[in-house]
């Protein structure tokens, strides 16, 4: 007799709803950075040191969730870019901080109109009590997934 397997359904499954929407809103976003000169990923950098500059390589790759090879890799463009610059920390000499450069500060206040209209586009529809329940909600499940890294 077969062990029957209980139904898993895509289309609702909550992961898979979050993957969708942002790969959806991630592409789209990537092709208006294209006349820009960067990525999206160097996009998250610019915008996460603008919002917190001096981050190590380790907080910032912890804040946009990103493996610290790859944000390596980003930084190491950013700064070929001269949009991001290395910082010796005065207190651990051996410890380096990242932050925009004057270039990459004004390149990141550029993007920033184009990146919340994007963001508008997206919660078209949605009151301003959903958009905060849905940042809480997301916030949320961003920490109750923390055993499953």
């Amino acid at each position: 007799m077969k062990t029957l397997i209980p139904e898993h359904d895509l289309k609702k499954a909550v992961p898979f709803l979050l993957a969708r929407a942002g790969a959806r809103m991630g592409n789209a976003f990537a092709k208006a950075l294209k006349p820009f000169g960067i990525s999206l990923s160097e996009w998250r950098v610019c915008a996460s040191l603008q919002h917190t500059p001096g981050q190590a390589l380790s907080e910032l790759a912890a804040h946009i969730a990103t493996d610290l090879s790859a944000l390596s890799r980003i930084v190491d463009r950013l700064v070929a870019l001269d949009l991001v610059v290395r910082q010796r920390c005065d207190a651990d000499g051996r410890a380096v901080r990242l932050a925009l450069s004057d270039t990459g500060e004004a390149l990141t206040r550029e993007i920033i109109p184009l990146a919340r209209h994007y963001e508008e586009v997206a919660l078209t529809g949605f009151t301003a009590a959903e958009v905060k329940t849905l940042r809480a909600m997301l916030l949320r499940l961003y920490r109750n997934a923390t055993p499953l890294a």
